[in-house]
């Protein structure tokens, strides 16, 4: 325990299970967070939990489909603590499967770039020089095996997974010499609040279970461990990488 104690973090998609996992696994880890999601509102009792550990927690809503609240979450997340450490770029658009590409409507693709990679972009754009002012710091991106292995029906989520993982590397490419570190993971199939049953029986049936050397679903646990690693200075030879939580998939 104490991994991250003295990391100022902001957290996107903290709405999320697996967002509102990986925020108390780093705040049990010593993490100060800055939560966001559409809804400040909704992230209230998040942060009560968070405060009650003893590290400290704020909210601040945000619409990823608006530029000008993106700015204002960029000094909102700054000024919060006097700073950030950690960056953890975690949101997601509430569908992943939205028909085949010559179906999707434009709107549908645009709606995905935005919020999967145009507003991290503008986030990063207007946080990395104040980062790279302090000393530098982990970005730390959560990418899809839908953006390199097509799976049909899943175009448009997969496609901007995809330049979501070329951000990546071009960030930590263009940042590393200001001292920012800029990793990937990639989880595979992970079960939330207790639906591992029924998760493993649809991707048995989807063929996957097949493909994945552990026999099994994952949990939002086991994306902990390198969303913590990748945030300490544990990693702090590591940039430009993407690690695969997903079983062992194949």
């Amino acid at each position: 325990m104490g991994r991250l104690t003295g990391k100022r973090a902001l957290m996107t998609g903290a709405g999320g299970l697996l967002g509102g996992d990986l925020a108390r696994g780093f705040a049990a880890e010593g993490a100060d967070l800055v939560l966001t999601t559409r809804s400040a509102a909704k992230l209230a009792p998040l942060a009560e939990e968070i405060r009650a550990t003893g590290s400290r927690a704020e909210t601040v809503g945000c619409d990823f489909t608006d530029d000008a609240a993106i700015d204002r979450l960029a000094t909102s997340a700054w000024d919060a603590f006097g700073g950030i450490d950690v960056v953890l770029l975690s949101s997601q658009p509430p569908e992943c499967n939205l028909g085949e590409i010559l179906d999707c409507p434009d709107e549908v693709f645009k709606a995905q770039m935005q919020a999967i990679v145009w507003g991290p972009l503008r986030l990063m754009r207007a946080l990395a020089p104040r980062m790279i002012a302090a000393g530098g710091g982990s970005v730390i991106t959560i990418v899809s095996s839908t953006g390199f292995d097509p799976i049909p029906g899943y175009g448009a989520y997969g496609l901007a997974k995809g330049a979501l993982w070329t951000l990546t590397r071009y960030m930590a490419a263009e940042w590393g010499k200001g001292g920012i570190r800029v990793n990937a993971f990639t989880p595979g199939t992970v079960a939330t609040s207790g639906n591992a049953a029924a998760l493993t029986e649809v991707v048995r049936a989807a063929g996957l279970l097949a493909r994945t050397a552990l026999g099994r679903v994952g949990a939002n646990a086991e994306c902990l461990g390198i969303a913590v690693h990748l945030a300490s200075d544990e990693s702090s030879f590591t940039s430009g990488q993407r690690i695969h939580v997903d079983g062992g998939r194949y």
